[in-house]
């Protein structure tokens, strides 16, 4: 099936006890955060983006779209997989609403395609996209196991890095074009960006507000 060209913490705690007569080091103990911190999908949860467009050089493309919003509707199934159903409304100006439906598959969360969206559960590539047949381009999704504070107007927050490199065959795929999913736990995505592979135009959604269960 051809594909759209729109792309779109550690905790170490360490406890030493020193008496005078006996010296007790306990074991490290080191806590990973499970994917869904930092992607709910509770029915009822909903988030508010400032669309903003961009060329190809970096400078704001005006337009009159008015705000992105992503609200977690009830579950379905497919093929015997529960997804959970978000909608979005707005997208781009767009007057329709789309449905995206996401589970969370061994802590990624993957689309009804298995395709991965957000994982931080490994370090390095996590997923190659493919897109189109012919592959016009193609792109890495990777974390890198770092925090980046990420400033939007919903205020300042340490976010994981769950990152895309775009490479397409016009550029005989020797240039990448870097895309971002910024969440933070127990919100959500604080910030994400979108390309047009052909025109190299980026949307990038800047959370305004948010509601979780």
């Amino acid at each position: 099936m051809k594909k759209s060209a729109l792309i779109i913490g550690l905790g170490l705690s360490l406890f030493f006890f020193v008496s005078c007569n006996k010296k007790d080091t306990s074991t490290p103990v080191t806590t990973t955060p499970a994917v869904s911190d930092y992607f709910p999908m509770a029915v009822g949860d909903y988030w508010v983006y400032q669309q903003t467009q961009y060329d190809s050089s970096g400078n704001i493309i005006p337009q009159t779209w008015k705000n992105d919003s992503v609200v977690v509707k009830n579950d379905t199934v497919f093929n015997n997989k529960t997804y959970h159903i978000l909608m979005d409304y707005n997208c781009l100006g767009m007057t329709t609403y789309s449905a995206e439906y996401y589970r969370d598959s061994s802590d990624c969360i993957v689309n009804e395609h298995g395709e991965v969206i957000f994982s931080i559960k490994t370090p390095g590539i996590i997923y190659t996209d493919i897109l189109s047949s012919d592959t016009i381009a193609y792109v890495n999704y990777s974390y890198n196991g770092s925090s980046t504070n990420i400033t939007v107007p919903a205020g300042t927050f340490t976010c994981v890095d769950f990152k895309g490199e775009v490479y397409r065959k016009v550029d005989n795929f020797n240039t990448a074009y870097l895309v971002h999913k910024y969440n933070y736990a127990n919100i959500g995505t604080v910030k994400k960006m979108k390309l047009f592979v052909a025109s190299l135009i980026r949307i990038d959604f800047d959370l305004l507000s948010y509601h979780i269960q």
